[in-house]
């Protein structure tokens, strides 16, 4: 299956994460590109060099962590990059790098009738060498 940025767009739970002190928490959800504006994860969209992008928001809860509604002037994008079958990211959150790498599996069950997807991704926060593992589920597109 190709993969394309529509099926990157949803709810998503992050399930697992393993690393030191990873930035992205188990439990925390990540909305992409639903086009809610309460969260803020605006929809895809092509941006001045004609580069497929999303909205994207990060919470704990109900907290928002971050999200692109909190866009301003003196901040960098905060809106993924689709290149290739990933999205990515690259910014600062209370002052520190913080870089998002995610990408998208699918399985189908024994029939093949059914597919269900799984984000995975990578997250480095602060130091280089400080990478995190994750994995979400949710309701994809």
């Amino acid at each position: 299956m190709a993969t394309s940025v529509k099926d990157f767009v949803g709810i998503w739970r992050v399930r697992w994460v393993t690393g030191e002190n990873p930035w992205l928490q188990e439990g925390w959800t990540i909305a992409l590109g639903t086009g809610n504006e309460t969260l803020g994860d605006k929809e895809p969209y092509l941006n001045g060099e004609y580069q497929t992008c999303m909205g994207f928001a990060v919470l704990d809860g109900e907290t928002i962590v971050l999200s692109t509604k909190d866009q301003d002037e003196h901040h960098q994008p905060l809106a993924l990059l689709f290149t290739g079958d990933t999205l990515r990211w690259t910014g600062w959150y209370e002052g520190k790098p913080l870089r998002l790498y995610i990408s998208l599996s699918t399985t189908e069950d024994l029939s093949g009738d059914v597919t269900y997807a799984s984000l995975y991704g990578s997250t480095t926060f602060g130091d280089p060498d400080q990478v995190s593992v994750w994995g979400a589920d949710g309701t994809g597109n």
